[in-house]
């Protein structure tokens, strides 16, 4: 290996003995500075920065002299000489060798990193610390599953349809612990705006528990709350003065009873066949006990038992689980309801009925809820008020339900306490009453049953007066009132799906025209 003092004319030379017909690449060594080599190859000359440790060669490639002169050469290998023996990393890639090229002005310094946006650190920072906590999604899911487990299947399929309604729509892959009162009472103001007043106070009473269940002590590290951040004050706006507005029908929401022709005229039209067999049943229920229409639906052909004590008669033995207070008041008292005689043989004939179907039910599923869906629950709730809409009556279940409580009070002079023992589910007791809830498993059969022969008398009276249309035109004009109001709700529910499209068009338009 030739060792020279280099000078640029030397260096000149050498790289034009750089020919394609060269028989190998050699090194000349600079005897004018250690370490420092010039390599010629076939394909042209480079300068190296080359040593021996340990019996290793190691070398740097510095650069071709057409691009670094031997002075600036010299100048690099000096330098890593003296790193080297300083126990500075020389060979670990190109980081060293571009700092010296920077020294020698050979190459542009490396501008500094761009200051970084607060805003984007802090939305970085969050993010990492949100890392492993629920979503609004996840918290959803979660608060439902807990709600499935502990309370009753109405009341799940009531929040879960609460918490999935469109205003809540922003919320979608927010983390659940960033979630404020206020984001959220906005929402429900913005409910309470649009008219919907007793809807928005009901989504705000859905919210509330779900943020209590999210800050348990078990819950919180997936939750990631802290312990104060319930929602205990999110509130709906105050009702607007006036009270209730009157519905499309005329009617003031809390206010309208039944009369006692729309009462006798569904009576009379269900024992006559012009509504279907099991739900003109439950329709005589709903008018005779006054109940909710939930219960009525759900209830189980086991609760249905003969009054042994008083033959002819039957119990109507209401389970917690089919209740809308026994939750909230840890009740598990059973409501029974005496049902007299006339009563007694039509729920019998039901029961026959629903054991031919194998339904546990008194009312069984009619039809799947969708295609291809399970026909094994019960009668849809939802098919009472249908019906009573398809018969032109004015009145709903809950009014029907004041039927029994006003007349039982106004004509018949039955004592409050009285009427609250039937229609009340808690039959008029507080949830702390101590006797109530831990010494007494007293029906109150003997004091509930002048009531109900009564007033089911009464109902008789009504329906044997009603008059009604030969039964074949009834059932036309039933069929053809079910037939527009389905149609009127398919127009409503695409008129909803085109505006909601709509109003996602506009919310893209003005990104994509600022992206364009």
């Amino acid at each position: 290996m030739p060792s020279l003092l280099l000078t640029p004319e030397l260096v000149t030379k050498l790289v034009g003995e750089c020919l394609p017909g060269m028989k190998k690449p050699r090194d000349v060594i600079d005897r004018g500075c250690v370490g420092l080599a010039l390599r010629l190859r076939p394909r042209g000359a480079t300068w190296s920065f080359k040593m021996v440790r340990g019996g290793e060669e190691r070398r740097i490639k510095i650069g071709t002299p057409a691009a670094i002169t031997l002075d600036q050469a010299r100048a690099i290998a000096a330098a890593a000489r003296r790193d080297v023996n300083n126990r500075i990393a020389v060979f670990d890639g190109d980081a060293w060798l571009h700092k010296e090229f920077i020294a020698l002005g050979l190459s542009e310094p490396t501008p500094p990193p761009p200051e970084r946006d607060p805003q984007s650190v802090a939305t970085f920072e969050e993010a990492l610390e949100d890392m492993n906590f629920w979503t609004w999604e996840q918290a959803r899911e979660a608060y439902l599953a807990e709600v499935k487990r502990t309370r009753r299947p109405d009341t799940w399929n009531d929040y879960r349809a609460m918490l999935h309604v469109e205003e809540l729509a922003p919320l979608g892959g927010l983390k659940v612990r960033r979630i404020t009162r206020s984001e959220l009472s906005v929402i429900v103001a913005e409910m309470h705006e649009s008219g919907r007043e007793r809807h928005a106070e009901h989504l705000a009473s859905v919210l509330r528990p779900m943020w209590t269940y999210l800050t348990k002590d078990h819950i919180r590290p997936k939750s990631g709350l802290g312990e104060t951040q319930t929602m205990a004050g999110l509130r709906a706006p105050e009702r607007s003065a006036g009270g209730a507005k009157p519905r499309a029908n005329g009617k003031v929401p809390g206010t309208y009873v039944a009369t006692p022709a729309e009462v006798g005229f569904l009576v009379a039209a269900s024992r006559v066949g012009a509504i279907e067999g099991s739900l003109a049943v439950a329709m005589e229920l709903l008018v005779m006990t006054g109940q909710r229409r939930r219960p009525i639906s759900s209830a189980l052909v086991e609760d249905f038992v003969p009054w042994v004590e008083n033959p002819g008669w039957g119990v109507w033995s209401m389970g917690p689980a089919h209740r809308k207070t026994a939750d909230r008041r840890e009740d598990r008292h059973r409501h029974c309801i005496p049902l007299p005689p006339a009563l007694w043989d039509r729920i019998q004939v039901q029961t026959e009925r629903a054991r031919a179907a194998k339904s546990p039910y008194l009312f069984p599923q009619i039809k799947a809820a969708r295609k291809g869906g399970r026909v094994d629950g019960h009668m849809n709730a939802a098919n009472m008020n249908h019906r009573l809409l398809d018969m032109d009556l004015r009145a709903s279940p809950h009014d029907i339900r004041r039927c029994l409580t006003n007349t039982c009070q106004k004509r018949f002079r039955i004592a409050r306490s009285d009427v609250k023992l039937v229609v009340d589910h808690a039959e008029g007791i507080s949830s702390t009453d101590v006797l109530e809830g831990h010494y007494t498993d007293d029906d109150r059969l003997d004091l509930k049953a002048p009531l109900m022969e009564r007033y089911v008398a009464w109902v008789d009276e009504q329906a044997a007066t009603a008059t009604l249309p030969p039964l074949a035109e009834l059932r036309r004009e039933i069929a053809r009132r079910r037939r527009e109001r389905e149609a009127e709700g398919k127009l409503k529910t695409a008129a909803r799906k085109a505006a909601k499209e709509e109003a996602e068009k506009a919310k893209v338009a003005p990104a994509e025209a600022q992206a364009a």
